[in-house]
This record gives structure tokens, C-alpha cells and sequence, in this order.
């Protein structure tokens, strides 16, 4: 049981959604805004929707090197995290296994359904893992809301002949990074700047792209990410 303790920990750490669940009232704009964050080697992309300053949904990718990589579709109801519902891949006893995971809660946040598979294995969570989606819930809901009220977003595209065009518009971007990149960084980059995909938490300003932090860059991501929907409206 401690297993999934382990992998959920470091993506808490680590840090435009498709049809959310929408409140009744459907007078006010639903808001979708994106960001994410990387620390080490595990890297969070997410997307929170939101209406009237309250929750509706949050979806994440999140790469945990080594570790594995999973997708999540969260949802609330009325204010309340209501239901989690998680797929990817997770080291287990030095082997890389696929896991689910889905959990719904009640309106005072107890575990009403769980079930969470590892491989072959169906096993019960603990009251703390319960507790530590909770908070992953919450986590990357917070990392988006505070990146948009520092202005930045996730904006992602490709690199073809040295230029960057944007996911979604296919905008060309000029590029800066402040702070700049280490160099072996740097090097990354350029070596990829004839044909890769990049990702970054940064704004977009007349035409440049100011990045103040580099979550993906490669050279084998076919399109652009979009936020996982598991859960049925």
C-alpha cells in the first residue's frame, strides 16, 4: 500500500480541458487556464477550469522519469472535490507496471468508492493516500491560479527550421528565456531547434515568448497535449 504513497508523493511535489462538468448556473463563464511545473525529474502539465471563482474540473499529465507517468481527470460539485479518476504507469518492485485508479468522495470528503489496480493486483488505498489525492487535487489547482495571477500560462508547439510556432494557432513565436538556460541546456535546445517539441510556462507578448521555465523539450511528441478527459460528464 505504501507503493502508490511513494509515486503520488513525488507528484505532488512536482507539480484547455474538454467538456467539463459544468455548475447549473450557466450564466457565468466556465474559465479554463493552464500551467505547470517541474522539479527534478517529474514534470506536471495541467489544466483547471473554473466558474465564478470556484472549481469545476482539473486534468494533469504528470512524468515522473523513472518513476512512470500517469493522466488524471479530477471534478468537483458545487465547490466540493467529488471524484478522481487516475491511468498511467508506476515503478513497482524495479518493474514498470500500469495502475488505475478511481475514488469518489462524498459531499463532507469521505472515500465513498475506490479502486485502485497495480499490475494484476486490486488494493485497497489507506485513509492517507485518500488524503494525498486530496491534496494533489488542491495543489494543482493552486499552481495554475498562481501562475495566472502572475501573468504566465503553459504555451507548447513545435520547432521546425529554427522557428517555433505555436500549439493551437500555429502562431510563429520569437523565443527568450529570462532567467536564460543553463548551457547544456541551451545546447538541448538548439539541437532540437530544426525539428522538436517544446513546452513552457511563460507569456506571449506581441509576437515573443518570454519563458521563465522549460518543462518538455524533445524530439519524439507527435502533437500537442491536450488535458485527459476519463471521467463521463
Amino acid at each position: 500500500m505504501k507503493r502508490l504513497l511513494t509515486f503520488l508523493t513525488l507528484s505532488l511535489l512536482a507539480g484547455c480541458a474538454s467538456n467539463p462538468t459544468v455548475p447549473e448556473n450557466n450564466l457565468t463563464p466556465v474559465l479554463t487556464h493552464t500551467g505547470g511545473q517541474s522539479l527534478g525529474d517529474s514534470t506536471s502539465i495541467y489544466w483547471y477550469t473554473s466558474q465564478q471563482n470556484r472549481p469545476v474540473s482539473l486534468a494533469d499529465r504528470v512524468m515522473a522519469g523513472d518513476y512512470g507517468d500517469y493522466r488524471t481527470d479530477y471534478r468537483w460539485r458545487d465547490g466540493k472535490l467529488r471524484e478522481i479518476k487516475r491511468e498511467g504507469k508506476q515503478l513497482d518492485e524495479q518493474q514498470i507496471k500500469p495502475f488505475t485508479l478511481h475514488v469518489r468522495y462524498d459531499t463532507l470528503g469521505n472515500a465513498v468508492f475506490q479502486r485502485y489496480t497495480l499490475g494484476d493486483e486490486l488494493i485497497p488505498l489507506s485513509g492517507d493516500q485518500l488524503q494525498q489525492l486530496v491534496q494533489e487535487a488542491k495543489h494543482g489547482a493552486d499552481v495554475v491560479k498562481q501562475q495566472r495571477k502572475d501573468d504566465l500560462s503553459l504555451v507548447q508547439g513545435f520547432w521546425k527550421q529554427g522557428q517555433f510556432y505555436r500549439c493551437g494557432d500555429e502562431r510563429q513565436l520569437k523565443v527568450t528565456f529570462k532567467p536564460e538556460l543553463p548551457d547544456y541546456v541551451l545546447q538541448q535546445l538548439q539541437a532540437r531547434q530544426q525539428d522538436g517539441y517544446m513546452a513552457v510556462i511563460g507569456q506571449v507578448r506581441r509576437g515573443t515568448l518570454t519563458a521563465n521555465t522549460l518543462l518538455m523539450l524533445n524530439d519524439n511528441q507527435p502533437t500537442c497535449l491536450s488535458a485527459p478527459v476519463l471521467l463521463a460528464n
